[in-house]
């Protein structure tokens, strides 16, 4: 069991929070130490019934939840460019993939709730390809199932609407640069003008005759 019940001493209402030690959280996803639920549906058949889709991941959440088990379900819709919806149990909004990075942003020594994160992974989602999201603590998704269903669905609709739209924009051409033309040098022949030489003519001096 990663993480440990314990008394919310910020209320007095008896509720109990699922909280796990930073570094316990990191070195178990750093090692793949989680389950991975996984599950497929076809492109028509998120589009007919997408919350039945879905339905899968979050009993898987919710069951690992309780077992005290960290937990990455994915439902993956098999079209050309799949899109990859995950429900990770995490203590910041990063993904495991980014598990390194937690180090960054919390104490290791300190312990942190348990959430659960909404990560959906598609080239058009956006800029980066992945956006994700917080859902809820970890003890508001086991006691909340059914609404947390619906918020994921209404969730997921918005960003497969959101996929589509940016799949079927128009892509922006790429002008391409003419080719550069080679530019010929006109080599131009210097001609040295040789200077004339003048023939110098002896002036001849006449005989004197004695």
């Amino acid at each position: 069991m990663w993480y440990a019940y314990k008394s919310n001493y910020f209320h007095t209402k008896g509720t109990v929070t699922m909280d796990i030690n930073v570094n316990t959280f990191q070195t178990a996803v750093l090692a793949g130490n989680f389950e991975t639920p996984s599950f497929t549906v076809t492109p028509a058949a998120a589009a007919k019934d997408l919350q039945a889709a879905l339905q899968p991941a979050v009993a898987a959440t919710v069951a690992n939840l309780q077992a005290g088990k960290l937990s990455q379900a994915t439902v993956t819709i098999t079209s050309a460019e799949p899109t990859v919806i995950a429900l990770e149990t995490g203590v910041i909004n990063l993904p495991f993939a980014d598990a390194k990075k937690v180090t960054n942003f919390l104490d290791t020594t300190a312990d942190a709730p348990l959430r659960v994160y909404l990560v959906i992974t598609n080239p058009n989602v956006n800029a980066s390809g992945l956006r994700i999201d917080e859902v809820a603590t970890g003890d508001d998704f086991v006691a909340n199932q059914a609404a947390q269903l619906v918020a994921i669905t209404a969730a997921v609709s918005e960003k497969l609407a959101t996929i589509e739209e940016a799949r079927l924009a128009p892509k922006p051409t790429v002008k391409t640069a003419p080719a550069s033309r080679t530019k010929t040098t006109k080599t131009t022949r210097r001609t040295t003008k040789r200077a004339s030489t003048k023939k110098t003519t002896r002036k001849r001096t006449p005989k004197k005759e004695g």
